[in-house]
């Protein structure tokens, strides 16, 4: 209802980390919205981020345009679905900020963040990350041979002070001022993504390939559902 303040999370359970799978850019280079890449046994790459997470008793956010999130929720409807039409110029810090913005992370104490493009790691490598919290930790971030990758974690109330505050912060930036615990791992899909036809092709073998969506003229209310 009109009455909802953004910070209500009556729909949510408490758990230990939020997921949150970035992914309302519009894959001009690959050809179509990543999130509906085919990933392992017919799921599309959206779906195997999210059941990582549940996994480990998590939550999973997606974060896309309106036509991508009608024709991924019928195959997950336990997964809350955020739409974002933020310029494209604000890139993943406008999906972040939408997030932020519906409420979406506070029922979280961490939050991971990863885009849908990001390689989903295996489960080990996830629970390691978890692991390697601390009370001094701001944030953990997985490396592989020197690189940071993805997913990377963050304390939720840090996440919300910056997107609420402050605006569309690229996320690196927000990391720069920030004690981070750099976790060595050895699993190279932290630092692996498919942000071009050539990668996907590397990962999987196939050609990236959509099935149509649903048009974008579709009716959002101010809460981030749709009428």
């Amino acid at each position: 209802g009109r009455g909802r303040m953004p910070h209500q999370t009556t729909a949510m359970n408490q758990t230990d980390f939020t997921l949150l799978i970035l992914a309302s850019g519009r894959g001009t280079r690959m050809g179509g919205p990543k999130a509906l890449l085919p990933w392992t046994h017919g799921d599309r790459i959206v779906a195997a981020h999210a059941h990582l997470a549940q996994q480990l008793g998590g939550q999973a956010v997606v974060v896309a345009r309106a036509s991508v999130l009608r024709t991924i929720r019928p195959s997950l409807p336990h997964v809350r679905m955020i739409p974002s039409s933020a310029p494209g110029c604000w890139g993943p810090a406008g999906s972040i900020m939408a997030a932020a913005r519906a409420g979406a992370l506070a029922h979280s104490p961490w939050t991971l963040i990863t885009p849908v493009d990001a390689v989903p790691v295996e489960q080990p490598t996830l629970q390691r990350l978890l692991d390697s919290r601390s009370p001094r930790a701001q944030a953990v971030r997985p490396r592989f041979e020197g690189k940071g990758g993805h997913p990377v974690l963050v304390r939720t109330q840090i996440i919300m002070n910056v997107y609420l505050e402050q605006g569309p912060t690229p996320l690196r930036d927000v990391l720069r001022a920030l004690v981070v615990v750099d976790v060595p791992m050895l699993d190279p899909r932290v630092i692996a993504d498919l942000n071009t036809p050539e990668a996907y092709r590397a990962w999987t073998g196939r050609e990236p390939r959509f099935e149509a969506i649903l048009s974008d003229s579709v009716t959002i209310d101010k809460n981030g559902g749709f009428d």
